[in-house]
């Protein structure tokens, strides 16, 4: 059997290298434990009725502009559209305008939307190819003007700002 002998500088590699992992642990801990948690309506709760308060203060119209300008409309019924207006490349690959029809859904504080058709119709299903036709985003922040988003890849955040009755974005 052999035994494993470090000699004096052996064992100061493995000592520095030891508490060198346990700071880089303890870093990590601190960042994690101390990140903000979701911003969500003054007691929210996570049981059903908290999704439903969550799902009547997400009805109506809402803007952004991730790779484009998005406007989603959610409706009382269950049912929304989201309108993609892009432009450059993007719109010579796809379409200046697209139209999307949804079904959507407020779950365990999450937003779940599945797609079930658009305009046009060929370049919709395209994109819903590549792209899939379900998404699960947990809401982050949920206020009277702003709805945040966190994609399914864990960093992007999809800013969303209310459009009021009146045009104007707030």
């Amino acid at each position: 059997m052999r035994t494993w002998r470090f000699g004096i500088l052996g064992r100061r590699r493995m000592t520095v290298f030891g508490l060198l992992l346990v700071l880089i642990g303890y870093v990590l801990y601190r960042s994690w434990a101390s990140a903000p948690g979701p911003v969500l309506p003054e007691g929210f709760d996570s049981s059903p009725s908290g999704d439903q308060r969550l799902r009547k203060l997400a009805l109506g119209t809402w803007e952004d502009d991730y790779q484009g300008k998005r406007t989603m409309t959610l409706r009382d019924d269950g049912t929304g559209t989201m309108l993609v207006e892009l432009s450059g490349l993007k719109a010579t690959l796809f379409a200046s305008k697209l139209t999307f029809e949804m079904e959507w859904s407020v779950q365990n504080g999450r937003v779940q939307k599945r797609t079930t058709g658009g305009e046009p119709a060929g370049r919709v299903k395209l994109i819903l190819n590549m792209m899939g036709d379900r998404v699960d985003e947990p809401i982050l922040e949920l206020t009277e003007d702003r709805l945040v988003l966190l994609d399914k890849d864990g960093k992007t955040k999809y800013n969303w700002r209310r459009k009021r009755d009146d045009g104007v974005t707030r």
